[in-house]
């Protein structure tokens, strides 16, 4: 039996039901009582902890070509575990470097970039064969003619019916995403002044946005946004978001429609997250509803139903973010058979990607 090795696994400890004994990473990863009886303990990055009986991982009776599409953080589990197990694995991403939006989320929270560069380096010493810039259509699967595909796409998102929301002031999550991380750096480009596209188009010459920590270093310096900004969403993105920039001194305002900030984070991360950025001065406001976007302002009404305004040079809407099962099911059309896995069967972020990932890869 093959030990299952975490990404996150000391010298020391190495396989996830050793990692779940010993409590290692906690409680920096930890999910404490949000979704579940509040005695439970998992971890995002572990899926054995609080599961100790659930995962070990076997050799594949059978081995099996297997195309992994996504690079993000569900692909690159999947591909790791499905390789250790004797699978011949071929993970295609779209992009020029694996990462995903664990990419942008190393940005805005830096042991994500731990994370990140475990998985890669894991996928590469199991052995799967990586194709970078690479889009994967039916066409193409028709081609390689895989035993199994596994779609471990991302989200989609739908920009929320609200007046101005197509300013050129407003930017969407993936809009900058892409500016910081140079990932798809034509989809924000238009709402960029001459100024700020070279700037971006200097940094992109000398690789500045080419690693998170230089990105991350950099962007204390400089960014593409106004002094005053606006976050539409109080998720987990928009708080990661609203602590990002306030670090690098922007003046910021979280909306929420709902009751209740960042209820996907674990409790101790929230806590901190959500006490940082207060100190330095971030306003959230829940059970707001937004009612227009401006050149200067977001209207919007409070708890109460009062009309309120924001002040703000940019807003960013980290909310909408949905499933997108399109690829999958173009690709189930062929009559292969297709697992999905991470965000484009429901936003699970970290914590769901890497579950789902154990599970659909060591069932293959």
């Amino acid at each position: 039996m093959l030990p299952y090795v975490s990404p996150y696994a000391s010298s020391k400890h190495t396989t996830y039901s050793e990692l779940a004994r010993t409590g290692w990473n906690l409680p920096t990863l930890q999910r404490m009582g949000r979704h579940s009886d509040p005695k439970t303990t998992l971890c995002a990055v572990n899926p054995a902890v609080g599961r100790e009986g659930e995962f070990e991982t076997v050799p594949a009776k059978r081995p099996r070509r297997v195309l992994v599409v996504g690079g993000g953080p569900a692909g690159r589990e999947a591909a790791r575990i499905a390789a250790l197990r004797g699978h011949r694995v071929t993970l295609y991403e779209r992009g020029p470097r694996l990462g995903g939006t664990l990419l942008f989320s190393s940005l805005v929270y830096e042991p994500n970039g731990r994370l990140a560069a475990h998985l890669e380096t894991q996928v590469r010493k199991a052995g799967v064969e990586l194709r970078l810039g690479a889009l994967v259509t039916p066409a193409v699967v028709r081609e390689i003619a895989p035993d199994v595909v596994l779609v471990a796409t991302d989200a989609r998102r739908e920009a929320p019916a609200i007046p101005g929301a197509d300013r050129p002031n407003v930017l969407s999550g993936d809009d900058l995403r892409s500016l910081l991380t140079g990932s798809d750096p034509d989809v924000a480009w238009q709402k960029l002044s001459f100024v700020q596209r070279a700037v971006i188009g200097a940094g992109r010459f000398v690789g500045a946005t080419g690693g998170a920590a230089l990105t991350r270093e950099l962007s204390r310096r400089w960014m593409p946004l106004g002094r005053r900004v606006v976050i539409v969403g109080g998720g987990l993105v928009g708080v990661e978001l609203a602590e990002f920039l306030s670090a690098r001194e922007r003046e910021v305002t979280v909306l929420e429609e709902g009751a209740t900030l960042a209820p996907e984070m674990a409790l101790p991360r929230s806590w901190r997250a959500l006490f940082e950025a207060r100190e330095r001065g971030v306003r959230f406001v829940t059970r707001a509803q937004v009612l227009a976007i401006g050149d200067t302002e977001v209207v919007y009404a409070d708890a109460s139903g009062v009309r309120q305004t924001a002040p703000a040079d940019h807003v960013i809407l980290a909310a909408g973010a949905r499933e997108d099962r399109s690829l999958g099911e173009a690709l189930g059309s062929l009559g292969i058979e297709v697992h999905l896995l991470g965000d484009c069967d429901g936003v699970g972020y970290i914590e769901g990607a890497m579950l789902g990932a154990a599970r659909v890869a060591g069932s293959l």
